[in-house]
């Protein structure tokens, strides 16, 4: 578990002071992403939304996220989910997470967490290319150029 969830969720609980106790939130959560892993269910875009080749002009954009951590790991599914089909990920490392996979300890959010989250982005057919750093290998301006991004978004996460 990242957050903390015995001072924010469980401290907050109107059932703190009770017999039974506040809500246990954090196994909640881990106990419904387990099952929901287990179930193998993959990603998909709105069924509500038209098929892609009759989805406005607009959502056929290309969309750059820079840093393949929470931020855009989160922002990448939910633009696939909503129907944009060309979003791409420019990642420093060789590996997706960001500080997810790099700086928390494995035994609060294991490496195989970061994994799953990530195989449900690219499941929707978004695209990460590893070792694209912004300033080093490119820059928003070559983005937009030669690349031909339509739109680049700077996911920053501050733990």
């Amino acid at each position: 578990m990242v957050c903390p969830v015995s001072d924010l969720c469980v401290g907050g609980c109107n059932l703190y002071g009770t017999e039974e106790g506040p809500i246990n939130i954090g196994g909640l959560q881990q106990f419904a992403t387990e099952v929901f892993k287990e179930m193998h269910i993959p990603q998909i875009r709105d069924p509500s939304l038209p098929p892609i080749d009759q989805m406005p002009p607009s959502y056929k954009a290309r969309i750059a996220l820079i840093g393949c951590g929470p931020a855009s790991i989160s922002c990448g599914s939910f633009l696939a989910r909503l129907g944009y089909s060309d979003v791409t990920v420019f990642e420093k490392e060789q590996f997706p997470g960001g500080l997810s996979s790099m700086e928390i300890p494995q035994y609060r959010l294991p490496y195989d967490v970061v994994s799953f989250e990530v195989q449900l982005m690219l499941d929707l057919g978004v695209k990460i290319r590893y070792g694209q750093q912004l300033g080093r290998d490119f820059t928003l301006e070559t983005l937009r150029k030669d690349v031909c991004i339509d739109n680049v978004f700077v996911c920053f996460v501050t733990l």
